[in-house]
């Protein structure tokens, strides 16, 4: 006669407990990467956004360059001179981010008369100053750019 089989005692529900501990885990290092590559792309946006202003400045440099003489000294000059006229604000758009949003900028244009050191020689200097400013988040900050012109 054989002896009487054993059964095994199979412990129910630690399958379950363990599908639940590996899900805990895998959420929890999900968490940590998607923090960790959030940190890499404000990063990416801070520089954009270094990139957008620096490049309405400098377009601002090289209209400031090429104006002639005759439209700077006009009274409807873009660069109206500080001393007589109040700085007009004109509202630019610097480009658009990630997502198709556009950013968008305060610009302030206005010219300075500048001493000229040599008095045998009459010269006319003015020194044409745009000033940039926007805001990322809460935060507002200024660029500025001058350019120096000679007649």
């Amino acid at each position: 006669m054989k002896p009487p089989r054993r059964q095994r005692l199979r412990p129910h529900g630690s399958l379950l407990i363990e599908v639940s501990a590996a899900l805990a885990l895998t959420s929890a290092l999900a968490l940590i990467i998607m923090r960790a590559s959030l940190l890499a792309i404000s990063g990416n946006q801070w520089t954009i956004m270094q990139t957008l202003t620096d490049a309405c400045l400098s377009r601002e440099s090289a209209l400031a360059n090429r104006l002639p003489f005759a439209d700077l000294t006009a009274s409807q000059s873009a660069w109206p001179d500080v001393a007589v006229d109040p700085v007009p604000e004109l509202t630019v758009t610097l480009g658009r981010v990630a997502g198709g949003q556009a950013m968008q900028g305060t610009l302030r244009r206005f010219r300075t008369a500048e001493v000229a050191s040599n008095a045998e020689t009459p010269l006319t200097v003015w020194r044409l100053h745009s000033v940039l400013s926007y805001r990322i988040g809460s935060q507002e900050y200024l660029k500025s750019r001058s350019t120096l012109r000679l007649q």
